[in-house]
């Protein structure tokens, strides 16, 4: 029996979201900029989405550089070697879906879902 493989994860696409034809097949790749910690521990983790399917490939319009999405699915190191003979590893999720947070130029959080910024949030929440 495999173990459970769900990665959950919400970034910013790094460059438009491009179809391929693999074998008869429709794949979308997306490459996703997910940020991590703050301050002088802030880091960003490269991550190549994959996601199959005539679905994926009419919502491809829609994955232009800069938009925030989230999804989740399987995590998987690819390994490769690069034109400097080193191996290197990318990490990569296959999605079986992909959520569009918010476009590029928009900042308001209509878009997100969301009721209230935190800044209005009361300091006293119990939990």
């Amino acid at each position: 029996m495999a173990d459970l493989n769900n990665w959950a994860f919400t970034g910013c696409l790094s460059r438009d979201a491009v179809v391929k034809d693999v074998g008869g097949k429709k794949l979308v790749e997306m490459s996703v900029a997910q940020n991590n910690g703050y301050g002088d521990y802030k880091y960003t983790n490269w991550i190549t989405v994959k996601w199959w399917g005539d679905r994926a490939a009419k919502a491809a319009a829609a994955f232009t550089k800069g938009t925030l999405v989230a999804g989740s699915g399987e995590l998987k190191p690819d390994t490769y070697t690069g034109n400097d003979g080193v191996m290197h590893t990318n990490l990569s999720v296959t999605v079986f879906g992909l959520q569009k947070l918010r476009n590029p130029k928009d900042t308001s959080t209509e878009s997100t879902g969301a009721s209230e910024s935190i800044e209005d949030m009361p300091e006293d929440i119990p939990y």
